[in-house]
């Protein structure tokens, strides 16, 4: 592909992604997306052939919109993220500096040559966070009534033959969940992989003992990213993580940050329910642990939780706080410093619902009520 006309779509088009002819992502029902934002059923693993998933007409209308510079459907959440909100980090960035150097023909709706993939197998974890649901978490669909099976077998062994393959050029698998240091089928993936050079992304609630099996293998690597998911610190992280330990959480930071190399990163979730703590909690991991990647999420669903239904009388006192933190770590970090930005331009927005109902609603599986741990709020 001539690099000018590349160059062109990858930077002029603001519809463009380079992920459909790169990888897809894999649900435990066997189900094909372009990603984990995607809003498209592909096909499904367990009755047909991947290769005619990721040639199929609906996969080549996503790519010909992209190329039109038209929003596809599959889209709308990437599309409502940067249409609201600007400046926070989103999945396509990524991808696009990821895929940008690949030898692949982005005109060409039918090309397909696969790089990364996104290893959804299972929902299994360990925990029930207050803004998670039953898809991501087996507690809570146990909770909920309803039993996601894991994917079966034959689908296992066609995703694991494509890794391993050596007439596939796989740089990149995210392992993600439910919380993929509890998920058996990773466990088993690292002990067939023989690229130990292959790049991984996995998302971590960080709540495991050293004993743990996935643990074990991983060490075997080195090219890791490590995203540590936490939305406070202390008690309040315990609430919000349902479950968790934040000693525990605190403890393996400290172990994985001495005993390995990983690229280590925080993710968060900026809501109501974290709008005042969200300072202590980039303070502990900027300047204390000096974990300075540090992606800062807004929750869109449920909209009650939304930051900008934060107590009005209060917001004045978290903005200055935030001002105050963005000005202290710069524009050397331009992505945390444009996070932060974001965070004050959400809260500052009038508020539009009722949050209360909400907070009970997500918190009924505690045994402590909401109100004598986030005190703000009341």
């Amino acid at each position: 592909m001539d690099p000018k006309k590349k160059y062109n779509l990858f930077k002029e088009n603001k519809n463009f992604c380079a992920l459909p002819w790169n990888g897809f992502e894999v649900y435990p029902t066997g189900q094909i997306k372009t990603c984990s934002m995607g809003q498209t059923n592909l096909g499904n693993l367990h009755q047909q052939k991947i290769d005619d998933i990721l040639r199929s007409d609906k996969m080549k209308n996503i790519k010909q919109n992209m190329l039109d510079n038209l929003p596809d459907s599959n889209c709308v959440l990437c599309h409502h993220r940067y249409t609201e909100d600007d400046d926070f980090t989103y999945l396509r960035d990524h991808y696009n500096k990821l895929l940008i150097k690949q030898d692949v023909n982005y005109l060409d709706t039918n090309e397909f040559k696969l790089n990364t993939i996104d290893l959804h197998w299972s929902n299994i974890c360990n925990l029930r966070c207050v803004m998670c649901n039953g898809e991501q978490s087996s507690l809570i669909a146990k909770d909920e009534g309803f039993n996601m099976q894991p994917i079966n077998n034959e689908s296992i062994s066609k995703i694991t033959k494509m890794v391993i393959d050596d007439q596939y050029n796989i740089q990149e698998l995210y392992l993600s969940g439910g919380e993929p240091f509890y998920i058996p089928q990773n466990v088993k993936l690292l002990q067939k992989l023989t690229n130990k050079d292959i790049f991984m992304r996995i998302n971590s609630n960080m709540q495991w003992l050293r004993t743990n099996a996935f643990l074990k293998e991983l060490l075997n690597y080195n090219n890791v990213q490590l995203t540590m998911s936490a939305d406070a610190i202390g008690d309040k992280f315990e609430y919000i993580r349902n479950g968790s330990k934040w000693q525990l959480f605190s403890d393996n930071v400290e172990y994985i940050r001495q005993e390995t190399n990983y690229d280590l990163r925080v993710n968060t979730i900026f809501s109501i329910i974290n709008a005042n703590e969200i300072c202590d909690l980039i303070n502990y991991f900027y300047f204390e642990k000096e974990i300075k990647d540090i992606t800062i999420n807004l929750l869109y669903d449920p909209k009650e939780l939304n930051p900008r239904n934060y107590p009005a009388g209060r917001k004045d006192n978290i903005v200055k706080d935030l001002s105050e933190l963005r000005e202290r770590i710069g524009k050397d970090n331009i992505n945390l410093y444009n996070n932060i930005s974001n965070c004050i331009m959400q809260i500052n927005l009038p508020n539009e619902l009722e949050y209360k109902d909400a907070m009970d609603r997500f918190t009924r599986k505690h045994e402590k009520d909401w109100r004598e741990v986030f005190t703000d709020l009341t």
